[in-house]
């Protein structure tokens, strides 16, 4: 599985998508925080905290990250290599972990540069490091889980068919809905006291509740369940004989 990992990684990082995928990221974050004016500018409201860009962020890995995960099984499928893995001692599961933590290790790299912003806030503070280092550690874990979500996603929707196109088009809606979706409709108040469990169905209301800086084990258990079913969903469709 390390082989097959490391496979992956280097396809990712060599690949037109993935160099374009982490350009685009970074311009799109570096723009928004630090060149638009307007309420995703870190320095427009004179606090330094980066809670803007944690609630901007999942929106474009929402995009990007299924711009990565649309090839991973189609690809396999069209070049027939993904039979040629089967016969390897590699079972579905350790293929689909394997372009898992792939993915993960990508959206980290992603990530990685983002820093850059925090150390530039923590010494522009007043006095120098008044920010919460505490709650900007745990937005990276929750940004981390929640990548890590959306990876999962991309790979179950890519294993369901043979086009890019239309597994980058159901991982996009599937993060869309999955993310926003019970947020948007248990904020409606139109289900009485389901509307708490509706919420809880949601990704952001666990994302925002690690990203307020306490790291409650429930929500990082609700993202590894969740990522542990839409892999299972993955290794199902690839297993042979399935399709």
């Amino acid at each position: 599985m390390i082989a097959l990992y490391k496979k992956e990684l280097r396809a990712f990082l060599t690949s037109v998508i993935g160099t374009v995928v982490l350009v685009v990221f970074l311009l799109i974050s570096g723009l928004f925080h630090w060149v638009f004016p307007g309420q995703w500018n870190l320095l427009s409201n004179g606090v330094a905290e980066m809670n803007a860009f944690f609630l901007f962020t999942p929106w474009v890995l929402m995009f990007l990250i299924p711009a990565i995960t649309m090839r991973s099984i189609p690809e396999e499928r069209g070049l027939g290599t993904l039979e040629l893995l089967m016969t390897h001692p590699l079972d579905p599961g350790r293929i689909i972990r394997a372009k898992f933590l792939a993915g993960l290790t990508l959206v980290a790299i992603a990530l990685l540069p983002t820093l850059v912003g925090f150390f530039l806030l923590h010494n522009l503070g007043n006095p120098p490091g008044n920010i919460d280092s505490g709650a900007v550690f745990a937005g990276y874990i929750g940004l981390l889980m929640l990548g890590g979500a959306f990876v999962a996603t991309g790979l179950a929707a890519s294993s369901r068919t043979d086009s890019q196109v239309v597994a980058f088009l159901i991982a996009v809606v599937a993060c869309l809905v999955l993310y926003y979706g019970p947020s948007a409709l248990g904020s409606y108040d139109l289900f009485g006291g389901l509307d708490h469990l509706i919420l809880w169905c949601g990704m952001e209301t666990h994302f925002r509740a690690i990203g307020t800086g306490v790291v409650v084990i429930s929500d990082v258990l609700w993202f590894t369940a969740y990522i542990a079913v839409a892999l299972a969903v993955a290794q199902r469709q690839i297993q042979p004989g399935h399709r």
